[in-house]
């Protein structure tokens, strides 16, 4: 009887693990996997990044479709437009604020899905580069990077963008030369800080004072495009 019930007692404990190990893998991919229903011009965005037709892409993103929507498979525009090698779809995206730093649920990330064309590979080492130079205030990089056609609203890999970096840091004459090259201030990190709210959590009141202004005025065609 003793025996009987020390295995029926192991056998109860072993189905309670066996389901609660069910339930954590089931929670795991309903983490991973978006279920938001797609909308016909998100999935016309992922589809045209893909073919590399960058004045629908730019007409899609006036229209307010989301830089960095997720895919069914946490695939963003710029991860297609990337593997696809689709250099000037790819700077566009970059322009109006696309992440390096998302990932898809496989682990695959925009750099490494672009890892096969050289020419975006350097794109993205430029974003890189000029995120890194903002946050030392190194306006001469920023603007020899920007010569080259490098994207000044792009996030790096690690989800941060040039102006937030300069904000943070304090470099007001930097984020001046970012503003004048088209960086837009309302772009918010990987995190959803701004740079407006950056610069207020570090009181440079000079930067907070730079950022609305630019925040307050209109586009217009003094604002040299981003990435000229």
């Amino acid at each position: 009887m003793l025996r009987a019930l020390t295995f029926i007692t192991s056998l109860t404990i072993l189905l309670v693990f066996s389901a609660c190990q069910k339930g954590t893998e089931g929670e795991r991919q309903s983490i991973a996997t978006n279920t938001k229903q797609l909308t016909i011009a998100e999935t016309r965005m992922l589809e045209k990044a893909a073919a590399g037709d960058t004045a629908t892409v730019k007409e899609l993103l006036t229209q307010g479709v989301d830089v960095n929507l997720r895919g069914k498979d946490n695939n963003t525009p710029i991860m297609e437009a990337a593997f696809a090698g689709r250099l000037e779809t790819v700077k566009l995206l970059l322009d109006h604020g696309a992440d390096l730093s998302a990932r898809k649920n496989d682990g695959e990330t925009v750099i490494t899905l672009g890892g096969g064309h050289p020419a975006i590979v350097e794109l993205f080492r430029n974003v890189d580069s000029l995120v890194e130079a903002a946050g030392r205030g190194d306006n001469k990089t920023i603007t020899d990077l920007v010569a080259k056609q490098t994207p000044v609203n792009g996030l790096d890999h690690g989800g941060h963008s040039a102006l937030s970096e300069a904000a943070w840091n304090g470099h007001a004459e930097t984020v001046k030369l970012l503003l004048e090259k088209g960086a837009d201030p309302k772009i918010k990190k990987s995190d959803g800080e701004t740079p407006l709210s950056l610069a207020q959590s570090q009181k440079h009141a000079d930067v907070v004072a730079l950022l609305e202004a630019a925040i307050a005025k209109p586009l217009n065609s003094n604002t040299q495009p981003a990435g000229k």
